[in-house]
């Protein structure tokens, strides 16, 4: 890669994730400077007394006097206070002064180590997390523990910090304290502990539920033993189970699935009946040995252990971003994740590209082709249609994706290969970041834009694998039915969120999930709908278009708005009967119109770029 190239992709993740990692260092640098400084200060003030108090003492001689003067001028009084002689007769507030002085240095000080500590072992794990999967594994493991166990210890340490800001910072410049801030502030840094250490100790749950069908052993026997002879080829043994759905790929895994509601534990593989149809026979055996190359490299087995890591890593990340006070942290835990998240997909590459070259020596090198542009063709294909579909205000009936792809996806595909920036697309996958499209090719010694690449979709999948699954058609068309219901039940109820109704329809559409409200009040009701609010008492009716801000506080609703000048009025909410009601109903249908502004905007940006 050119240099150039190079400091283009660094630059940006230094910016988006190391710069930002950086600040789990700034509530530390700031606790450790100031409280320095307040020691510093108050260790002046004490040897001014001190000082004053020697020059008055007559009892001292005048060498006595000097030895006084330049003992306690050398030493400074917070050494002095943890003398246990010397502090009995200092009084208390002062000795409690410089003991939160003592302790803050000291936290913030082994924070500061700590951290430094922490990105050193962080980084040699992600480095050797490049070397094997083995290596990643371990790891991720090691760095999970530490960097949770970091990130708890930062969470008190920089929580009692702040909680000591709050009041030492206007205590010593401005000689008062905010009660208000110091409480504000110790609840903040209590919740944020509090989340921190419960994402520790929280069981996740990490269930894969795959919308699909068991192909039994003895019911499904044919395609068992092509199963068999592809094994055979790639040299591992068979699945310990074979999940036939629709979805848009193939995949292997060895996590606990799901399906039809109950567990299954072992090798899983997961073949789509509605890409079967599509390949041709030796494409099929490419795409089966590729993923059974992955079971032969151990692959599944690793990703098995880690991807419950992972998804703990997520949650504590999950649990640091809601702390708000822990947000440094959050962004020092990130960075890792990311750097983590680069070597995961460094061997991702490097495990696709084995199970290529293994699914090539299988088969052919022209199969292991033809079945990488199909089953991008047809992901892309797919997903293009859902879009379509998905824009369409109006409820959808008898969509019929399946018929849709059947019908066009040949001409489609045939003409896949030539289309322009279709280079860096990749399988869709459950687990895995693919490599692109381009690099996999001529990996296989094939590259997109020869002639023989092209020319590999123009004949039409025949379906051999598709006829060794018993009533497969009417297994795709049961799935095919339950997806289509989703979709037309997501679709629809997305509608209402879309309009800013111009048309009866359109109207009907949004009244239909939000009906008009009148929430009564003996001094005058309040009726709501889906583009205004009005109560009797009000000059006219405010629309969701005119309003500016919205604040609640003290139980009391601040509207302020635009209708041509700027005004506000406020709604006492405990006038009404159905307080919690009115809240909410306000909430969703103001946050139901700004959704629907939003999505117009989107459709006339759209619309002027086309």
């Amino acid at each position: 890669m050119p240099a150039a190239n190079q400091n283009a992709t660094v630059f940006p993740f230094f910016k988006t994730f190391v710069l930002p990692a950086l600040l789990i260092f700034l509530v530390p640098l700031i606790g450790y400077f100031f409280f320095r400084h307040a020691q510093s200060r108050y260790d002046g003030m004490m040897r001014e007394t001190i000082l004053s108090q020697v020059q008055a003492d007559q009892r001292l001689d005048a060498e006595g006097r000097a030895n006084a003067v330049e003992f306690f001028s050398k030493v400074p009084f917070s050494r002095l206070v943890q003398n246990e002689e010397f502090a009995r007769d200092v009084p208390s507030n002062l000795k409690i002064y410089f003991a939160t002085f003592r302790w803050m240095i000291l936290i913030a000080g082994a924070s500061i180590v700590l951290g430094i500590g922490v990105f050193v072992v962080a980084g040699i794990c992600v480095v050797c997390s490049l070397r094997s999967h083995y290596a990643q594994y371990l790891s991720l493991l090691v760095g999970w523990h530490v960097l949770r166990i970091f990130g708890a210890l930062q969470a008190v340490a920089q929580g009692t910090l702040l909680v000591a800001l709050s009041y030492w910072m206007t205590a010593l410049w401005t000689n008062s304290f905010y009660p208000q801030l110091i409480v504000v502030v110790g609840i903040l840094a209590v919740v944020a502990v509090c989340l921190v250490i419960a994402a520790i100790f929280r069981r996740v749950k990490n269930d894969f539920v795959v919308p699909g069908q068991m192909l039994e052993k003895d019911a499904a026997g044919p395609i068992w033993d092509e199963m068999k002879r592809i094994c055979a080829r790639v040299g591992t043994e068979p699945p310990d189970q074979i999940i036939a759905g629709i979805d848009d790929n193939f995949y292997v895994t060895e996590r606990p699935v799901t399906v039809g509601g109950k567990e299954y534990h072992g090798r899983t593989l997961f073949v789509s009946l509605s890409l079967l149809k599509q390949l041709q026979g030796g494409e099929a055996d490419a795409v089966l040995a590729h993923e059974m190359a992955h079971f032969s490299g151990q692959d599944t087995l690793y990703s098995r252990k880690i991807g419950p890591l992972l998804v703990r890593y997520d949650t504590y990340l999950k649990a640091l971003h809601d702390g708000f006070v822990t947000w440094p942290i959050y962004s020092f835990m990130l960075c890792f994740r990311a750097l983590f998240q680069l070597s995961l997909g460094k061997l991702s590459r490097q495990r696709e590209f084995r199970a290529d070259r293994v699914a090539m020596e299988a088969t052919s090198p022209r199969d292991a082709a033809g079945a990488l542009l199909r089953t991008v063709a047809y992901s892309k294909y797919w997903s293009g249609i859902e879009a379509e579909l998905f824009e369409q205000e109006r409820a959808l009936e008898n969509i019929n994706v399946c018929e849709r792809i059947e019908r066009g996806f040949h001409e489609y595909a045939s003409k896949f290969a030539s289309s322009t920036d279709i280079g860096e697309l990749a399988p869709a996958h459950p687990f895995d970041s693919h490599p692109p499209l381009e690099q996999r090719l001529a990996a296989l010694g094939m590259q997109l834009d020869s002639a023989d690449t092209q020319a590999l979709l123009t004949t039409p999948g025949d379906g051999q694998w598709y006829r060794t699954i018993p009533a497969a058609e009417p297994l795709e068309a049961e799935q095919w039915k339950a997806y289509e219901d989703r979709f037309c039940a997501i679709h629809e109820q997305s509608l209402p969120y879309r309009f800013l109704p111009e048309t009866d329809e359109e109207r009907a559409i949004v009244e239909q999930t939000f009906p008009p409200e009148t929430f009564t009040s003996r001094k005058g009701d309040l009726s709501l709908d889906h583009e205004k609010f009005k109560r009797a008492n009000w000059p006219a009716p405010i629309r969701f278009a005119e309003i500016t801000g919205l604040l609640l506080e003290n139980n009391v609703l601040k509207i302020d708005y635009n209708d041509g000048r700027k005004q506000s009025l406020t709604l006492p909410i405990s006038e009404f009967a159905r307080q919690t009601s009115l809240i909410s109903a306000i909430q969703n249908y103001y946050g139901r119109y700004l959704a629907a502004a939003e999505y117009q905007k989107q459709k006339k940006a759209k619309g002027a770029a086309k």
